[in-house]
């Protein structure tokens, strides 16, 4: 694939909304911090995923930002569990390659990278059916995802130097290129 054209389309998406899509991302983030302070934000954050998932995936559309999408999964209490399925189940697997040896860990992240994103995307699917669907889509492009997620290095060290302001124009792109990449590897455009 091309990491180039996934990134300025990305960009290109972005423009005159980027403010506004950091906005909604803000607000996620208050949101989940409020969640998290009373133990509830690992089980809700999944769901919110969803959500910024299908506004990033209108904004790649060029499509308005509907922030009731970010709420869109709390509707369907059998496909919020599976999410919540889903990301519990990515990061226990995650964990126990991180202890085994970090390698295992890393490669498991990137194996299950797009298991969200396709429970998202296909509410009909079971959680082990999401997980080994994302095994599958990233078979090949394992590699590719972890140079395309060592792409925005410079962007992070652009963060630390300006305190985290630099942060409003990080935090969107990488949501939206995120996404992008996803819907390049699926055809889903």
């Amino acid at each position: 694939m091309d990491l180039k054209l996934i990134k300025q389309e990305s960009k290109n998406a972005l423009e005159g909304i980027w403010l506004m899509f950091f906005l909604v991302l803000f607000v996620n983030f208050i949101l989940l911090g409020a969640l998290g302070a009373i133990g509830i934000g690992i089980v809700i954050e999944p769901v919110l995923l969803g959500g910024l998932y299908l506004i990033s995936k209108d904004i790649i559309k060029h499509k308005k930002i509907d922030v009731n999408l970010l709420v869109h999964f709390f509707k369907d209490l059998n496909q919020a569990l599976k999410l919540i399925g889903v990301y519990l189940l990515y990061i226990i697997i995650v964990v126990i390659g991180l202890i085994l040896f970090i390698i295992p860990g890393v490669i498991f992240a990137l194996q299950y990278a797009q298991a969200l994103f396709i429970m998202s995307e296909h509410p009909e699917l079971g959680i082990w059916d999401a997980m080994n669907k994302s095994q599958e889509l990233m078979n090949g492009h394992q590699i590719e995802l972890f140079v395309f997620y060592l792409s925005f290095i410079g962007h992070f060290l652009l963060l630390i130097l300006t305190l985290g302001i630099y942060g409003i124009y990080l935090m969107p792109y990488i949501k939206i290129a995120s996404v992008n990449y996803f819907l390049h590897l699926t055809d889903y455009k």
